[in-house]
Parts: structure tokens; sequence; C-alpha cells
């Protein structure tokens, strides 16, 4: 199985790391990469400030220099990835665009398994949408699983499944298994639970039974814990050196948009490692 990988470039986004670990990855499970640039240029762009004006009045040389930096950061990037794609043998294809980013990376990621984004949370003055708000819009309503990196990851053995049994985590399982990210490395399914191992060894069975049903081995592991779960996730998979977290993405609130959940807000927040997220 060839996996299709999409890597996603905008204005301030982080890029060095996924780069460099979405080519290592395309090596080993033998996939492909495109670069998806996209530039939105109507964040720089005023309103009309003229009494009865519906014309737009033009933008003054601060904006202009913004989406010339915007469009320099995008290119560079883009053209650092197929570098990186060359050097290693991996079937590259690039991709600009300009307009919103979640919007077109929903509408491109269709085409390919997995998406990858950085984690950058804050946003680089001048530099547009912060990636944390484009995940959050993305995590909502993407058809593929999102893969957030962290600044400086280098390398991780093996794959941590954070299972408890919830709708969102079963979609993440199986969105593994369509990936073909299981190919990665062994699994570890961890369940945690504040009170009861007989819950906990429930769901991490039902994830081992699952991926053993895909003929996918995985081994399970149980916590019974009163700290988060968000927590002993990230504890565990700096001990475990792990690779790549995968757990599901959700959202509680209904009186607002969107909000992650506070396991995985804490788990994208504080992670050294990889989160695979589907929602």
């Amino acid at each position: 199985m060839s996996t299709r990988m999409m890597v996603a470039v905008f204005d301030g986004s982080q890029n060095q790391t996924k780069t460099e670990l979405a080519t290592r990855w395309a090596q080993r499970l033998d996939g492909t990469i495109a670069g998806f640039g996209v530039v939105d240029e109507s964040i720089w762009t005023p309103a009309p400030t003229l009494a009865n004006s519906t014309v737009p009045l033009p933008m003054n040389q601060y904006d202009n220099a913004m989406i010339a930096r915007a469009k320099k950061h995008v290119e560079q990037s883009l053209s650092q990835l197929e570098n990186y794609c060359k050097q290693a043998g991996v079937e590259y294809q690039r991709i600009q665009v300009e307009g919103s980013p979640h919007e077109n990376i929903l509408v491109e990621a269709q085409g390919y398994d997995l998406v990858l984004l950085g984690k950058q949370t804050t946003a680089d003055p001048g530099m547009g949408v912060p990636a944390r708000t484009i995940l959050e819009n993305l995590l909502r309503h993407s058809p593929r699983p999102i893969l957030v990196v962290p600044d400086g990851f280098d390398k991780g053995q093996g794959i941590l499944v954070a299972y408890d049994g919830s709708l969102q985590s079963a979609r993440a399982l199986q969105a593994l298994v369509a990936s073909g990210m299981y190919g990665l490395g062994e699994i570890m399914a961890l369940s945690v639970d504040g009170e009861s191992q007989e819950n906990a060894d429930t769901n991490a069975t039902r994830a081992v039974e699952y991926l053993a049903a895909h003929g996918i081995k995985a081994k399970k592991q149980i916590k019974v814990s009163d700290q988060s779960a968000g927590q002993v996730i990230v504890d565990e998979a700096q001990r475990q050196g792990a690779e790549m977290i995968v757990m599901g993405a959700y959202g509680r609130s209904q009186l607002v948009e969107f909000f992650l959940g506070s396991t995985t807000s804490k788990v994208i927040d504080e992670s050294s490692v990889p989160v695979f997220l589907f929602h």
C-alpha cells in the first residue's frame, strides 16, 4: 500500500521538521508527497473606509510587503520539500494556490491519506493565521486524518494508540489502518482510566482485536491513574520513545464554533511526538 501524504504550507507555518519527517516516512512506506502551499491575500486587504464606498482602498506598502513575504515563505518551503524528495527518491507534486488555508486544504485533502501540519500556536506578525486556528478548523471537517508535527522532532520507534472506547478513538484507529501509517512500526494500544482497570482492559482489548482482524499485530497497555489522560499519554509516548501518537480529536462545547477536548489539547500542546488525529 502506497500512502499519499499532503504537507500543508501556509503563511507562518512551521515546515522544517514536517518536511524531514514526511520524506523519511514516504521512503519507508513507499509513499508519495504533495506540497500544498496556500497564500491568503485577503487577510491584508483593507476594508473600505470612505463613506458610501463599495470599492476597497488600495493596499498600502505594508500590506504588499507582507503578501510578498508570505509568498516567499510558501515558495521557499515548497522548494525545500521538493529538494528533500528528490534526494530521497520520493515522488513529489507541487501545488500552490491563493485563498483561505483551511478551506483549500479541506478540498485538496480528499485526494490524500494524511495531511501534515506544523504545531505553531502563535502568529508570526504579518504572516497570517496561526496554525492552531487552522488545525481546529480542519479537525472539525477534515475528510482525512491530520498529523500535527512538533518542531524539532527527530526520530522515534513504534506507534502509541490512545484508545478510550469513544467514537472518536474508534474512527482514529480505523483511519490509521486506512492510511497505511500502521506500517511505521510496532503498535501499543494504551487505555487510561481514572478508576477501573476492567474498563481500561476492555478498551485496549477492543483496539488490539480490531487491528488483529486486519492482520496488524499490536500489544495492549493499561493505565489506572489519577493524572489526566492527556498527561499519561504524553508521558508514555516519551517513556517509550514513540514515533507517533494516534488518538481521536473531539470538541465538547456546543456554545461556540469549535474547541478541542481537554485531552486532545493537552497532548497537542505538550507532546514532543507527532500526533495523528481524526475527529
